[in-house]
């Protein structure tokens, strides 16, 4: 083989590999087209977005963290979970804080995703609400309020 051609075949290879090693990532998001997996109902709040990607690459749209939890707890199948923070932009559903009460969701789950764990406490205590971590909201559940 040609040295030019080993070394593209080689750097195909590198690329290959990175790529099938990369740290999974939310996709975009159609509001007010795609549907909630759970729900049914369109994705129309950036604030209370989420997702579930499955390592072969299957994506799960959510309308809020509620519908992603109702979700998991019917089809328990490997991934990841990405949730909208309550201020903006995405964060890993296991690493974020979740506040429970206040701000009422179309699916009266009533779950709002923080990264940062001292907004979440500010929020609660405004609200009269409280945090949960990802482990604990997944094993508490939530209400099966509206199945379809």
């Amino acid at each position: 083989m040609r040295p030019t051609l080993l070394r593209i075949s080689i750097s195909l290879a590198l690329a290959a590999c990175a790529t099938a090693d990369a740290a999974p990532r939310p996709r975009e998001i159609a509001y007010g087209v795609d549907a909630c997996e759970q729900c049914h109902m369109s994705v129309d709040d950036p604030g209370l977005a989420a997702e579930w990607l499955e390592p072969g690459g299957a994506a799960h749209k959510f309308d809020q963290p509620g519908c992603l939890v109702a979700w998991l707890a019917k089809h328990p199948v490997d991934g990841t979970g990405f949730v909208r923070d309550y201020g903006g932009g995405w964060v890993r559903a296991d690493s974020a804080t979740y506040v429970i009460g206040g701000r009422r969701t179309d699916m009266g789950f009533s779950v709002t995703a923080f990264r940062a764990r001292s907004a979440a406490d500010a929020r609660a205590a405004e609200i009269h609400g409280r945090t949960l971590d990802w482990t604990t909201l997944k094993k508490e559940g939530v209400p099966d309020a509206h199945a379809h």
